[in-house]
């Protein structure tokens, strides 16, 4: 299953009469910050609410919805106008976010990750049942996220929301949300090779490896077809049942808490068991694989496999704060472009303290 995040948080602190102190009596939003990701759009009126709610989302405590940020703001009905009806595109401005981003970060890694939110009620975008390990269900939203990755810090800067056959391919679902024509139901795979091919050029041309977790819900070897093609070096995630066929070797006596094996039989179709390795992780008491990867990476040793694996566990983190602080979790939008605004502007907000960006950090 998708990393399961927390889902909406009980109204229980409406944010009235407080702030948030991580940044003083200073505005959080460096005005150059704001000009450079979101300088695209065509409307000073536009620019300013993207300001606006960056502000909201980094001084609001408690839920990051619209009208639970009012206290933050002083035009409730312009920023609900913004994030869930403008027409604003906004993909340029996480391809700006993405950019800066690598040009600021010592890329380590690309980490795609899957988030999992639960949701109540049936019109939110994207909402659906979806199965959990327990044998039970959940009402949720399920998207994947592009970290940018280095050694202590991961930022998010591109998102694609999953689409069911509901969602995807009913009139009456579409027009509700107004999903666009072009955006039909996809396996996750696919939507992970599209992020992928949206990811900004790295610094000084080094490609980091890619680490790949669909928690075993999509199709492996589309996944790793498309790694290969696209020369990229991975960690791809396994299912249960791959785990199953797998040929593991027995957790270690001591030592690091990974062990390489060559997939013996996992041969992928087209491509010789050759071209790749297994590392499985095991639990702490060395009873079970916590978790095994399919990687390309022949030549890496143990140690080096740790630091992808820590790169990962990077990345985790930053899921669960932009989920719990910093409004992941609190869109409450029926349309896929407002989920889409806020997802973006959710991203850069995580950013302003994430580079710890300061009023003269001009790039």
């Amino acid at each position: 299953m998708a990393h399961q995040l927390t889902g909406e948080r009980p109204a229980t602190d409406t944010g009235q009469g407080h702030a948030d102190t991580r940044h003083g009596d200073s505005d959080p939003v460096p005005a150059w910050f704001a000009s450079a990701v979101f300088g695209n759009l065509p409307r000073s009126d536009q620019r300013r609410c993207a300001t606006a709610y960056l502000r909201a989302l980094l001084t609001s405590p408690g839920r990051k919805t619209v009208r639970a940020m009012a206290n933050s703001t002083t035009d409730l009905q312009a920023l609900q106008q913004f994030v869930n009806a403008s027409p604003w595109d906004w993909r340029p401005a996480r391809r700006a976010l993405g950019r800066l981003a690598a040009e600021r970060m010592n890329l380590r890694a690309t980490v795609l990750d899957l988030a999992l939110v639960p949701k109540y009620g049936e019109q939110i975008v994207g909402v659906h049942r979806r199965p959990t390990p327990t044998g039970g269900s959940v009402n949720c939203q399920v998207s994947l996220g592009m970290f940018l990755t280095e050694r202590g810090r991961s930022l998010p800067v591109d998102w694609r929301l999953y689409l069911n056959r509901a969602w995807g391919e009913d009139k009456a679902h579409r027009q509700r949300a107004r999903v666009p024509d072009g955006v039909r139901r996809r396996p996750l795979e696919e939507l992970a090779l599209e992020l992928l091919d949206e990811a900004p050029e790295p610094r000084r041309g080094r490609t980091p490896p890619v680490i790949l977790d669909l928690r075993g819900t999509g199709d492996t070897c589309r996944a790793a077809a498309g790694l290969l093609d696209r020369g990229a070096d991975f960690l791809l995630s396994l299912g249960e049942a791959e785990r199953r066929r797998a040929n593991l070797l027995k957790p270690p006596v001591r030592g690091p808490l990974v062990t390489l094996a060559s997939p013996a039989r996992l041969a992928l179709p087209g491509y010789g068991a050759g071209r790749f390795r297994l590392l499985t992780e095991w639990s702490p008491a060395r009873d079970r694989p916590r978790q095994v990867w399919l990687t390309n990476i022949l030549d890496g040793a143990s140690n080096d496999f740790l630091a992808l694996l820590r790169l990962r566990n990077t990345s985790g983190g930053a899921l669960t704060a932009i989920s719990e602080d910093y409004g992941m979790a609190d869109f409450t939008g029926r349309s896929f472009p407002g989920w889409n605004h806020h997802m973006t502007l959710v991203s850069a907000a995580y950013a302003v303290d994430t580079l710890e960006l300061g009023e003269e950090d001009v790039p």
